[in-house]
Formats: structure tokens, sequence, C-alpha cells
């Protein structure tokens, strides 16, 4: 199973890009997230129903004042390319706002408004493409792990362990479409042969 796993990688979307102060997006982000006080706990739990099936106060997590502050539960990349999705929308709904002076628009304005929409966000910086009105490959960062068997002392059970092997990163003077994979540094990834060349 050991040698099963070479050659096994995970591919992941971050934010890791770095931004002009030297620290990534989802940096500021969790930063941000973590000074959070017991007011945002609060406004956390009356967000919670107020009856379950169950008739059981158990059933719901209730956050403590300290939940933010005390690292509780970190909110993860799906939470920062959500928080990203929320502002990213209401950008695009304050633009729209502020050209046609009244807070009544449709869909699809709203899409098109979105679609135009750039800002720095916890995923790094965001910019939607418009011919595939997706993120740009450009401002999208993508990491690539190695997987790892690894045999216990003993030689009767293995874990997987995953080892950074290498990034994305936009090429220079490219369309929205182009980037390039470059290894963290002393770091590549390994094939199923355990060399770190294609086959």
């Amino acid at each position: 199973l050991v040698v099963a796993s070479q050659g096994i990688g995970l591919l992941r979307a971050g934010g890791g890009r770095k931004t002009e102060d030297g620290r990534t997006g989802y940096d500021r982000f969790t930063n941000a997230y973590f000074n959070q006080d017991g007011d945002a706990a609060n406004q956390t739990n009356c967000k919670r129903p107020t009856f379950n099936s169950q008739n059981d106060d158990s059933v719901y997590y209730v956050a403590q004042p300290d939940f933010f502050r005390s690292k509780t539960l970190a909110p993860g990349a799906s939470g920062a390319f959500s928080f990203d999705t929320a502002v990213g929308i209401g950008l695009a709904a304050c633009q729209l706002f502020e050209e046609k002076g009244t807070e009544y628009f449709n869909g699809e304005e709203l899409f098109n408004a979105f679609v135009n929409t750039e800002f720095d966000g916890a995923t790094g910086r965001i910019q939607i493409d418009p011919k595939t009105t997706s993120r740009s490959v450009q401002s999208a960062f993508f990491v690539l792990y190695n997987s790892i068997g690894v045999l216990d002392k003993t030689g009767e059970s293995i874990s997987i362990e995953l080892e950074l092997a290498s990034h994305t990163t936009a090429v220079a003077d490219s369309e929205s479409s182009e980037m390039a994979w470059v290894n963290f540094p002393g770091k590549a990834y390994r094939y199923a042969d355990r060399s770190t060349e294609p086959p």
C-alpha cells in the first residue's frame, strides 16, 4: 500500500496569493475572523433555529463569547471562498446602486456587474474572466500536494501524509487563460516511479 500511494496527489484551491503588504488575503481574513468579539458570537447564535424536531437544545452548537478569539474553529478555504462570493455580490449590488440610483435591479444586471467586479478578497485578488464568467486563472491559486504513504515502526500499518509540492502562478504578460506550475522551494511533485519527471 505504501508503494501504491506513490504518485497520488491532491489538488485544491487556496488563498495564498500575496498582496502588496506582503501578506495573503487569507492571512488578513483569518486575522479579522479571530479578532471578533462576543457580539459576533451572539450574532452567530441568534441565527440558530429556535425549534428543532428533537426539541433538544444540544442539537445546535452554541458559540461561547470567546468562540472567535479562542480560535475554536478556523474558517478554512471554503469559508474564505464563500466570503469572497458574498463580498463580490455585495460590491456588484453597490455598483449598480451607484449607476442606477435605485436598489431595484434584476438578476442579469447583478450578474453582469459581478463579472466586472475586481477586488482584494480572502482568497487573493478577485478577477472574473468575462469569457468564462468564472474566476480568472490569473487570480486563482491552486496547490498540489504529494500523497506519501508512511509505514509505521511495526511495519503493520501505514498513514498517508500530504506534502506541499507545487502551486500555480500567472504567466506574465499573458491572457487570463494562462498559468504555470511552480515548485515550492526544495519540493517537487513525485510520480508513481518516485521521479519528478512526468511519465
